[in-house]
């Protein structure tokens, strides 16, 4: 068993051939990557040459998303991106609290390495969601 299929059983999701391609996809990006993205590499346009049908694509995603293998980001661009999540978060909300960092030059969205700490919140509030968004210019743009 490779280590990607561990992943997925470890996380209760069965490991067939279009999910394992979807998580490498997904594991091998250094930024958050939307849904378009994802369909040029997923869902060809003829029959012919077809990787995934649109369905199967969506229903992979949303059970990645469920189960906490993948984190959607809304980074003020009303356009969903994907990331990976921390293999090792376990939390009272179910996901690493971390932060992302958007450049408004190049367009790309990052998870950042520090996390958020749950203590940090107050004990009394139910948090379904959260979404913290750094704007600016990434080190790549600011070398150009």
């Amino acid at each position: 068993m490779t280590n990607t299929e561990k992943i997925l059983f470890t996380k209760g999701i069965r490991p067939t051939e279009m999910r394992l391609k979807i998580y490498k996809y997904l594991k091998r990006k250094t930024y958050a990557v939307t849904l378009k993205e994802m369909q040029k590499v997923f869902i060809a346009k003829s029959e012919k040459n077809k990787t995934a049908n649109r369905t199967t694509f969506y229903r992979n995603l949303k059970t990645f998303e469920d189960k906490g293998l993948i984190h959607q980001i809304n980074d003020g661009t009303r356009v969903a991106k994907f990331a990976i999540s921390d293999e090792n978060a376990k939390g009272k909300y179910g996901t690493d609290l971390h932060m992302h960092f958007y450049c408004t030059k190049c367009g790309k969205t990052s998870c950042l390495p520090n996390k958020i700490s749950e203590e940090s919140l107050p004990n009394d509030y139910q948090v379904s969601d959260v979404n913290l968004v750094l704007k600016g210019i990434c080190e790549s743009c600011r070398k150009k």
